[in-house]
């Protein structure tokens, strides 16, 4: 799921259907961020099913990470979301990626430095 506010961000929940993970996100957000769930703004909320089928990657568990795509190629990747589930290959998927990015970036340096 998406939020627009508090700040904006992107939260993984494990729920048993779109109405739960609503309820849950927004419970969890107002109490992290300490204000009134009324606050919370939230859209987009979509199945790992509906991520996995919309996305663009080689590695199909990484789409779910995806956030725009542009020509066909992942134009931006989400930063620091919340995890608000026990899925222990979700959090794997995401330091594989976070690995992946920091590597891309140190090639690029390197390329340029020389």
């Amino acid at each position: 799921m998406k939020f627009e506010t508090p700040p904006e961000s992107v939260a993984f929940v494990l729920a048993d259907s779109r109405e739960a993970a609503w309820r849950i996100g927004k419970t969890v957000m107002a109490v992290l961020h300490g204000v009134g769930i009324q606050t919370i703004a939230l859209h987009d909320i979509r199945s790992f099913r509906e991520l996995v089928r919309a996305g663009v990657s080689d590695d199909e568990d990484m789409r779910v990470f995806e956030l725009a795509i542009a020509g066909g190629k992942v134009a931006q990747w989400a930063q620091t979301p919340y995890f608000l589930t026990d899925d222990g290959t979700l959090l794997g998927k995401w330091a594989e990626l976070r690995a992946d990015l920091a590597a891309d970036l140190a090639r690029t340096a390197l390329r340029r430095a020389r």
